[in-house]
């Protein structure tokens, strides 16, 4: 079982042993022989949060030795920054409007306390705001600006809160560490707590219920205790050691959110945010694989000024992609120069850049799995029928084509090579690489940051074993973080 330390200035340590949580100051952490490895959960309350000062190196430390700590050093920097305090308002822009519609100033300032507020009307956005920002205690600054936004955000220390607050906070404190189920392993067979993350309303999700169930035995079995959860559910992602994400992502949505808080607060993530920027925007790929000299369609960047520099080029049929589509969607087809013209008007209204892309007809796409540079599962979609896509998305139905699943060690060189060589540069998690071949050509086309793996469909060949690999993949990461061996 993890311990749970409260840091705090030896003036402030009787507050938090009186509710029975162990305290101790920032120096009798920072200089802890660390004889005990148990994993531990510092929640850092220093006065002193600044650059190099203890309470920074608390946070600096805890990193360090594997300890979950709140906030991180990453959190105490991030802070700092206005363009993280922009996507923060932007995130709990609708929640604020309707918490705050009363008041009557243009200002307000919320204290937050391990998620609460002094003022129970507040709860909701302070717990919002606590999952999100991962600081136990911190005051946010609202204006009204025609509507309410987050002007700054700044760190809360024992000296700067009302005295009238400390009974409340260490309270909260107790009540949250006690709370705090799910960093605990009811057993000893759990070396970590792992959380998945999907929607079961998401009309395409990257896992379908069976896959979903078999992850959950598979991470079992390498010894993690898993919880589905979901982001309507407003988990606090800070309380697991690792996140599998089951949903589709995107950098202007709650999965990429998630995912770096995860990432920030040292918890072991996949999809990471890096990752998922990379993969979700076919700009940026488009320009990776011309530098890699990877064989692609023949492709136009442009926007709507330079567009008529390209027309006389063109070749009909062609396609157009938004940046940021996926799963097929945000893909069309021009068959003519008069549906190219109107198509990309309309697309041009919601983004600056578009693709045009040669149009290369084949039976099937390739989608290569890759986890941590190796080949996992290879399989061949086949178009909808009478469908140009392996998925047609008619009248709000997705209808999808056939698969074959392939053995990778009878998969073309080729594309094998293209694929490992596309996924290094992106990074080392999981990765779906879709190439079509036509003839002797193999051509790239996009890579996922968040693959398929539906039960019967990518794991027909290896059955449970892909789910293991995972797994195993998700194991080693956090043993690594953790710098220890667990027997």
């Amino acid at each position: 079982m993890s311990k749970k330390i409260v840091i705090a200035n030896e003036k402030y340590i009787s507050q938090f042993t009186a509710q029975g949580l162990v305290a101790k100051t920032p120096m009798q952490y920072i200089l802890d022989n660390q004889e005990d490895k148990s994993k531990t959960k510092v929640f850092n309350l220093s006065s002193n949060m600044g650059y190099q000062e203890k309470g920074y190196y608390v946070s600096l430390l805890a990193m360090a030795r594997g300890d979950k700590v709140l906030p991180s050093a990453r959190t105490i920097q991030d802070l700092n920054n206005r363009k993280i305090n922009k996507i923060i308002s932007e995130e709990i822009t609708n929640l604020a409007q309707k918490k705050l519609k009363k008041l009557k100033s243009q200002n307000f300032e919320l204290s937050v306390y391990f998620g609460k507020n002094v003022a129970t009307a507040y709860d909701k956005l302070a717990w919002e705001l606590f999952r999100i920002i991962q600081a136990p205690m911190f005051r946010v600054y609202f204006e009204n600006i025609g509507q309410w936004q987050i002007k700054k955000i700044s760190l809360l220390t024992l000296e700067t809160i009302d005295p009238k607050h400390l009974d409340f906070l260490a309270k909260t404190a107790k009540d949250y560490i006690d709370s705090n189920k799910y960093s605990k392993s009811k057993s000893h067979r759990y070396h970590y707590d792992m959380a998945i993350l999907y929607n079961e309303k998401e009309a395409n999700p990257p896992s379908d219920k069976r896959a979903l169930k078999k992850f959950v035995k598979a991470f079992e079995r390498h010894h993690f205790r898993v919880r589905l959860i979901q982001n309507e559910e407003r988990p606090d992602v800070n309380n697991f050691d690792a996140l599998f994400i089951r949903e589709t992502t995107n950098v202007t949505h709650h999965t990429y959110r998630i995912s770096r808080s995860a990432d920030i607060e040292g918890v072991v993530v996949m999809d990471d945010p890096d990752s998922i920027v990379r993969c979700t925007n076919k700009i940026f790929l488009e320009q990776l694989v011309e530098r890699l000299k990877v064989n692609r369609p023949k492709s136009i960047i442009t926007d709507s000024k330079s567009l008529n520099l390209h027309l006389d080029s063109l070749k009909f049929p062609c396609i157009v992609k938004q940046p940021d589509s996926a799963f097929s969607q945000g893909v069309h087809k021009a068959t003519c120069m008069e549906e190219f013209k109107k198509l990309m008007a309309e697309l041009f209204k919601t983004s600056e850049l578009l693709i045009v892309q040669e149009y290369i007809p084949t039976d099937y796409d390739w989608r290569i799995g890759v986890l941590d540079g190796e080949i996992i599962y290879a399989c061949k979609y086949f178009m909808a029928k009478d469908h140009w896509q392996i998925i047609n998305h008619k009248n709000g139905k997705n209808i999808e084509g056939d698969y074959e699943s392939i053995d990778p060690k009878d998969v073309d060189e080729k594309i094998k090579k293209v694929s490992l060589k596309v996924a290094k540069e992106i990074g080392n998690g999981l990765y779906g690489v879709d190439l079509k071949q036509k003839d002797d050509q193999v051509y790239f086309i996009e890579i996922n940051d968040n693959p398929n793996i539906d039960a019967g469909v990518e794991d027909k060949l290896l059955g449970d074993e892909l789910y293991d690999k995972i797994a195993k993949y998700f194991y080693n990461k956090c043993q690594n973080r953790k710098g220890q061996n667990v027997s």
